[in-house]
């Protein structure tokens, strides 16, 4: 043989033993590099670009009373309030509607103050928008990107909303959301852990399983407020394992489960081995409330994301099926770009499931504690 022709046949042979390799590496970081996507239509799913990073789910009757408001209908408004009745979380769902109207054009409300003064409704609306609007001066960046004009209006714009908030809780002394309104105020002023489990006493003497204000708590417990991971998961379990049957509480140690992911990036969060249970606790008590409840978008939210997690993708996909085209929920408002963050899991749990033959969710026992 030509040794010239061995020779370069042997170092064809060792070109080929390192680019080979190396064109396959290429080849898999650019696939890795390439988004997933899918034909959400061929799915059923709304279309990225149509999502509705808004709110967490439909809701045709707060749109319509919130609308009217803003063109100065504020009868509507009250009787929006009124027909809660004493389900205070329903109620203060409903607060949270008109408070968001309120800050985009308080006019109306002015006008409803004006005419009946002594409404406690109207009172707590007034009280709760001052919280939103101090929020709204802060923004909602890092404080090290905050300036000092931003904090100075945000702490003041608070100071005016805690004697708003009492005062309505003296003209309804039986209501706790003018004391849920406070739980926003405690954390951006600081409150000690004395003085906020005072404040969580008089909300739990008039609604001891009130969701919103439990999901409110928990942040005051979560290590970026006030708490720690230890103080926080003790709060979610104690609330959860409490909660009556038709409550969606057992959601909190999600809300806990995630907060950890979140402030602890490196850390295994969702291998925790009690993670699994506590999703199941919470699919128990999404199957033992009415479809239509008010709370249920926002717990489908975060079941999506740790089934996910989890890659229990079959549940996964029933959950987003669930969801529809909204966004406005945690953990993807966390995101920078919560469309994004979404479509991002969505995308990937669909694919995950297409690839293991789209099977249907495992049956799952009923979980033995709340």
């Amino acid at each position: 043989m030509n040794p010239l022709i061995g020779i370069a046949g042997t170092a064809a042979l060792g070109y080929a033993a390192v680019t080979i390799p190396r064109n396959a590496r290429k080849a898999r970081a650019a696939r890795a590099k390439k988004p997933v996507t899918i034909d959400a239509a061929a799915y059923g799913l709304v279309p990225a670009d149509r999502l509705d990073a808004r709110y967490a789910g439909p809701d045709p009757e707060a749109d319509a009373v919130a609308a009217a408001a803003l063109a100065g209908d504020w009868r509507r408004a009250a009787a929006y309030l009124a027909d809660a009745g004493r389900d205070w979380d329903l109620r203060w769902y409903r607060t949270g509607i008109l408070v968001h109207a309120a800050a985009e054009d308080d006019t109306w409300l002015k006008a409803w103050r004006t005419e009946h003064p002594d409404d406690p409704s109207a009172a707590l609306v007034h009280a709760d928008a001052l919280v939103t609007l101090a929020g709204k001066v802060r923004g909602d960046k890092l404080a090290k990107h905050t300036t000092a004009e931003q904090f100075e209006g945000f702490h003041r714009l608070l100071a005016q909303a805690l004697p708003a908030c009492r005062q309505a809780a003296l003209m309804a002394p039986e209501d706790p959301c003018p004391w849920i309104a406070q739980i926003t105020i405690a954390l951006g002023l600081g409150w000690s852990h004395e003085d906020f489990r005072a404040l969580w006493s008089e909300i739990t003497a008039r609604d001891p399983h009130h969701f919103g204000a439990h999901t409110a708590a928990l942040q005051y417990w979560c290590a970026k407020w006030r708490g720690s991971h230890e103080l926080m998961y003790a709060f979610a379990e104690q609330a959860a394992a409490a909660a009556p049957p038709d409550s969606l509480l057992p959601v909190l140690r999600l809300y806990a489960v995630y907060e950890h992911a979140v402030r602890e990036p490196a850390e295994p969060v969702y291998a925790q081995p009690f993670v699994d249970s506590a999703i199941d606790a919470t699919l128990d008590a999404v199957d033992r409330v009415p479809a239509g409840h008010h709370r249920l978008p926002v717990v489908r939210h975060l079941l999506a994301k740790l089934l996910f997690q989890k890659k229990r993708y079959a549940e996964a996909v029933e959950q987003f099926r669930a969801i529809g085209g909204y966004v406005g929920a945690v953990p993807w408002t966390y995101s920078g770009d919560p469309v994004k963050a979404f479509v991002h899991a969505r995308t990937n749990t669909f694919v995950s499931w297409e690839k293991a033959g789209r099977p249907a969710p495992a049956p799952r026992r009923q979980s033995a504690g709340r």
